[in-house]
């Protein structure tokens, strides 16, 4: 009885222990289970969402594009590049580290001092810029001392780097970090520290040039510490530039210039308008605003008073002194102010009220036609005939030819000079017009300012019988068709006759500079930079006296070859340079002899 009752107890008891252990297995089955796909098979899923700030969006930047010149060599490119950083969280001894790389790169005090208290600020394991675009050598010495030297870490980057120096300064420009007005450009989007152009093609190219970011995701442990990448998209390298400089032409035009102080030399093409050269001293080094340290770089630039940052090809504005007595007999001619048997005597000065007009050869030229007054430059020729049609029509033909006009090409701060009028000084000085300063202006003074690009452009439409080129400096392969300004072309014909025979015929003003392997035409001029009083005209050998050189006259040249089939048109200025025909025509000269032997 006893024993039945126990074996029932018994069995009771084990059936509930079976079914408790049962319950007990299930449990853990399904948590472990839950435990195998959580830490095992779900392991990364779950590793990467348990926590957001562990994923980090790194942006990738993007190469920045080429800039090539019209032959395809290679003017503004990228160069690898090496930072050096410091980790606070990897350096027992901050202090200690950079004591270490201070015996290899020396850093002075401040510097030291700045990174020191910036460790204190910084997120872990966020890294510190030391040095930045370190030469091969110090990354050499850095690198082989890299075990010994605790929170290194040598980054790679890319340097935008100028292959030819100061030759293609102005229009190219340079790159540097973004401003506070910059950093919200559409172009930079999420990219603060991207080096974006500042001046020049660089800097109104960014959109095209900088290209698209790209991005990675990384994983990070909770001390900062990369774990893995979830996902990448690399960035997209900017586009590549050509421009129609050549570098030949280019290069050879700065070294003539480079004998003179300061100076400008453009060369287009009068079929497309291409600019193959623009030429400005003097210039800069845009390698050198790039580097780091370059304040003493800088100091120098800016202490210098003929200012290297100008761009005198198109920022500089000039008096164009008799180049612009073609525009002058262009009007006369075509307003029937003149025809080719016109003629006025030259004695050396006209009057006009009680003021004498002098011209630059004290004792005349005697009897002149239009030719003649332009093959010889006679003052008073073109005194006389601004007498007759007047300021206003001057301007319009002036304006037709390219002159006081800002051309679409993209450089900033293009000059528009001033070709002036009745209304222009009314409305810009509020003053009347006198007919005094129609005879100034005749001889391309007074107000009359123009750029050598204009110059450069104005000689380009009278060789192409009147077509209204405009110039160019992108390589876009767009054939671009011009219009023609017909109404001139019997004017232009005389023109070019009388061109002609300013460099080639003797008593011609640039006669000196007769090629005897092209033959070219052109115009001389001498633009004056102060008053010359009149004792001083009478004076025989007041041009050839040494006088201080910013009193000296600017020394001008136009001109355009091959004579009979005119393909490049040419504007040389050098300032303070004296007379056009003896300074100025001589480089036209040389750039027009160096062209036919490149056969651009």
């Amino acid at each position: 009885m006893f024993y039945s009752e126990n074996k029932k107890q018994y069995s009771v008891l084990n059936r509930r222990s079976f079914v408790l252990y049962l319950l007990k297995l299930s449990l853990f089955s399904v948590v472990g289970w839950r435990l195998y796909n959580i830490q095992i098979k779900d392991s990364e899923k779950y590793t990467t969402l348990s926590n957001n700030n562990q994923i980090d969006i790194e942006i990738l930047y993007p190469l920045r594009g080429e800039i090539k010149d019209i032959q395809n060599n290679t003017l503004a490119t990228n160069k690898k590049v090496y930072d050096i950083y410091i980790i606070p969280e990897n350096t027992k001894n901050i202090n200690k580290t950079l004591n270490q790389i201070s015996n290899i790169i020396k850093i002075d005090f401040p510097k030291k001092r700045k990174i020191i208290e910036l460790s204190k600020k910084v997120k872990k394991f966020e890294k510190i810029k030391i040095f930045e675009n370190i030469d091969w050598d110090d990354l050499e010495k850095i690198e082989s001392n890299k075990l010994n030297i605790e929170g290194i870490f040598i980054s790679q980057d890319y340097m935008r780097v100028y292959n030819y120096g100061n030759i293609f300064s102005h229009i190219l420009g340079y790159t540097n970090k973004p401003n506070q007005n910059e950093i919200s450009l559409p172009f930079i989007a999420n990219m603060p520290d991207l080096d974006i152009g500042k001046e020049g093609l660089e800097r109104n190219f960014n959109p095209v040039l900088v290209g698209k970011s790209g991005q990675r995701e990384i994983e990070v442990n909770s001390s900062g510490r990369i774990i893995r990448e979830i996902s990448r998209k690399d960035s997209v390298q900017g586009k590549d530039l050509q421009i129609t400089l050549d570098l030949r032409l280019q290069e050879y035009a700065l070294n003539l210039l480079n004998s003179h102080r300061a100076g400008s030399i453009v060369v287009m093409n009068i079929e497309n308008g291409h600019v193959l050269c623009a030429a400005s001293t003097p210039s800069y080094d845009p390698n050198k605003i790039i580097k780091k340290p370059n304040r003493e770089y800088w100091d120098t630039i800016l202490e210098n008073k003929l200012s290297p940052l100008t761009f005198r090809s198109i920022q500089g504005l000039y008096a164009p002194g008799s180049t612009f007595k073609m525009i002058v007999a262009i009007a006369a001619l075509y307003y029937g102010g003149i025809n080719t048997e016109t003629k006025h005597f030259c004695n050396g000065k006209v009057a006009l009220g009680e003021r004498l007009y002098h011209c630059w050869k004290t004792n005349g030229h005697g009897s002149m036609n239009v030719e003649q007054a332009i093959k010889e430059s006679c003052d008073v020729f073109f005194y006389e005939i601004s007498k007759k049609i007047g300021i206003d029509k001057i301007a319009k033909v002036a304006k037709d030819f390219g002159l006081g006009k800002i051309y679409n090409i993209p450089l900033n701060n293009q000059k528009l000079g001033i070709i002036p009028s009745k209304e222009w000084k009314k409305s810009k000085l509020g003053e009347s017009w006198y007919p005094g300063e129609t005879l100034i202006s005749a001889i391309g003074q007074g107000f009359v300012l123009a750029n050598p690009l204009q110059l450069a452009n104005m000689t380009a439409i009278i060789a192409s019988n009147g077509n209204t080129i405009e110039p160019k400096i992108i390589n876009d392969n767009i054939r671009t068709k011009f219009n023609n300004l017909k109404k001139y072309k019997d004017s232009i014909k005389i023109i070019k006759n009388s061109m002609f025979k300013v460099v080639n015929e003797t008593k011609g003003t640039a006669f000196k500079s007769k090629s005897d392997e092209i033959i070219f035409s052109g115009k001389t001029g001498t633009s004056q930079v102060r008053r010359i009083t009149v004792a001083e005209r009478e004076s025989e050998d007041f041009r050839k006296r040494e006088i201080e050189w910013n009193k000296r006259d600017h020394a001008l040249f136009v001109g355009y070859m091959p004579h009979d089939k005119p393909k490049y048109s040419i504007s040389v200025v050098i300032e303070h340079g004296g007379s056009g025909a003896s300074t100025a025509a001589p480089i036209a000269k040389q750039v027009f002899q160096f062209i036919n032997k490149i056969k651009i």
